[in-house]
């Protein structure tokens, strides 16, 4: 486990469980590392654990440099990827420097300003007339729609110069039904323009259009009695059915400079999610965060924040798409930001096509950033001050928003039960209360299973990446304490876990090493927090142990000595329980079992169903 500052600790704890690209800062707001995660929160939190990093030179020594980090949503694994190499590149990060190299991801162009336009595959976008499609994630998925092309649309595969000034042999392609051969001069211009068309809205994604456009072809065929075109468009849209690429491109016109703008707005707290596409590609997020008024709403703070947002950046795209209503004075803002990029930029409110989709990616970020906030202001005002009062008289360095505490319970030696309670924030965390069963002490040795509930617990959030509570709180005095502390050494969590005890006489605070115990007030917020954690332990152990009890009773109550097949046949077909059969009165159990058998077997079961609970060592 790496030590990391409060700030980390708690950006760590925001992590989205949700695909996207991690972004590290130094002390000087300077990004030195930039990856992307199919699951942030468990990526990023990898690098602190100690699991990441092993035999990972780069992460080892940019760990001491990383004071901040920032993170990006996206849709999927896959666009995180496109977008971490395009962040990569645009800002050089000094530690990927040293494991990135510089291959770009492959895309698809189509030169469409040729009279026979073909499609061929290329690692880099150019202002050119072509049409670029991508990126792709691999060159078998322009394989794959560089072969539908062929089949599907006849688009040709050659690098010939068309058209030819004289007519030439057609090649083998056109022989297999994969070109028709404008080489030959067999199809005019206007009909591989056609052919073009079609080969774009696949290429595009719009499969849905295409496959529309082919059954109204073959409903018009099959009505003209040209049943061999019918089954050409049948046989294209179940070959264009039966493929699973849904690669997803950026923007379908490369050349253009976008930006996606979002606010989220809650109370008096609004979040601002800039995402800017530069040639076609997502090539990063500007974010704001903004206190405003309670009666001001989006369009007032798009009104009021859009110049100083674009007034010192290096590049004022022609187009803002925004999900906000526009303000009145919207034509005054263009205006001046028209003059400060020397061209004309434009407000759309996108009603559909591939904008839409990247408003949502665009608000999705924007909720996470809201969220961030509302849990920054809440740290304050949704805490127990009693949390802040225990950091300030048990000298930590950290504050104890984690609290976790175990108590041991056991009858007589045997079956050994854990409780381990959880307080968040000064409040109990029900939800990560955990029961243990002890499997590996036999008799009574709470230390032994002390060393065993401890080493399965911080096992446990160490497989899980889950930092560990800011504070241990044991029941107990010194002997309880420096034994638990040794079993910290073991584990390796004595430097990283502060450990405290509760003695129960005085209710004295002892710690691990030379400190002297201190007694806090019994008035004090601090010292009700502590006991509420003990007690809380102690109750869920008692409750489990009792718990436990009676469901081992339930199984083998009737299996005791003198109890034969049919005696337990007899009982079972009256009383389904122990309790019921404690409960019956003993006229019933004389009447069914006879006096002497009955009274026996009713003494057996009380001495094992009303023993006593368990009780707790002082100190």
């Amino acid at each position: 486990m790496i030590e990391v500052n409060e700030h980390i600790e708690r950006r760590l704890a925001e992590l989205p469980a949700l695909p996207g690209v991690y972004i590290m800062k130094n002390a000087q707001g300077k990004i030195i590392y930039i990856g992307k995660a199919k699951v942030l929160k468990n990526r990023v939190r990898s690098y602190f654990d100690g699991s990441e990093h092993n035999g990972h030179r780069a992460a080892t020594l940019m760990l001491p440099f990383i004071r901040d980090i920032e993170w990006i949503i996206t849709e999927t694994e896959e666009e995180a990827l496109i977008l971490e190499a395009n962040l990569i590149r645009k800002h050089t990060p000094k530690y990927n420097v040293l494991l990135k190299d510089d291959k770009h991801f492959p895309y698809l162009a189509f030169s469409v300003k040729e009279p026979f336009p073909r499609l061929f595959l290329t690692r880099s976008v150019h202002k050119d007339d072509c049409q670029y499609y991508g990126p792709y994630m691999s060159s078998r998925i322009i394989a794959q729609l560089t072969d539908l092309s062929a089949r599907l649309f006849h688009i040709r595969e050659c690098r010939m110069s068309l058209p030819q000034s004289k007519p030439v042999r057609p090649c083998l392609n056109y022989h297999i039904g994969r070109c028709d051969a404008p080489c030959a001069g067999l199809i005019s211009q206007e009909d591989y323009a056609k052919n073009v068309a079609q080969a774009r809205l696949l290429l595009e994604g719009k499969r849905d259009d295409l496959v529309e456009l082919w059954e109204k072809e073959m409903q018009e065929a099959s009505e003209n009695l040209d049943f061999e075109t019918a089954g050409k468009k049948r046989d294209a849209i179940q070959a264009l059915q039966s493929t699973g690429i849904h690669q997803k491109t950026d923007l379908s016109d490369p050349n253009l400079s976008l930006d996606i703008l979002t606010i989220r707005r809650n109370g008096t707290l609004a979040a601002a999610v800039i995402l800017e596409y530069r040639a076609g590609v997502l090539t990063g997020r500007r974010h704001y965060r903004l206190e405003c008024k309670l009666e001001d709403d989006e369009t007032e703070i798009f009104r009021q924040m859009i110049l100083p947002w674009y007034m010192d950046v290096p590049m004022i795209p022609a187009e803002i798409a925004t999900d906000v209503v526009l303000p009145e004075d919207a034509e005054s803002l263009k205006a001046a930001l028209s003059n400060k990029a020397n061209r004309k930029v434009n407000f759309v409110n996108p009603q559909r096509g591939e904008k839409i989709g990247f408003l949502k990616l665009a608000v999705a970020n924007a909720d996470m950033i809201l969220v961030e906030m509302r849990a920054e202001v809440q740290k304050y005002s949704e805490i127990d001050q009693s949390v802040f009062e225990l950091q300030k008289v048990l000298g930590l360095k950290k504050t104890p928003f984690r609290i976790e505490c175990v108590d041991i319970s056991h009858l007589s030696g045997t079956n050994t039960v854990a409780s381990l309670v959880a307080f968040k924030n000064g409040k109990p965390d029900k939800s990560n209360y955990r029961k243990f069963i002890i499997k590996t002490v036999e008799g009574v040795d709470d230390f032994a299973s002390m060393r065993e509930v401890m080493t399965r617990r911080i096992r446990r959030l160490e497989d899980e990446g889950t930092p560990m509570p800011d504070l241990w709180v044991c029941d107990g005095g010194k002997g309880q304490v420096d034994a638990t502390m040794q079993i910290l050494k073991e584990l390796g969590h004595d430097q990283d876990l502060p450990l405290i005890g509760l003695a129960k006489r005085l209710e004295e605070i002892v710690f691990p090493d030379d400190r002297e115990s201190i007694v806090l007030h019994r008035t004090s917020p601090a010292l009700k927090l502590l006991q509420n954690a003990r007690d809380e332990a102690h109750r869920f152990a008692i409750t489990y142990q009792r718990s436990k009890r009676k469901k081992d009773l339930e199984v083998e109550w009737l299996k005791m000595p003198g109890v034969g097949h049919e005696t337990r046949v007899k009982i079972l077909s009256k009383y389904k329980s122990a309790e019921a059969f404690m409960a019956a009165p003993v006229e019933d159990i004389v009447d069914l079992l006879g006096k002497v058998r009955g009274m026996r077997l009713r003494e057996q079961v009380g001495d094992i169903y009303s023993a006593e609970e368990p009780g707790q060592a002082d100190e």
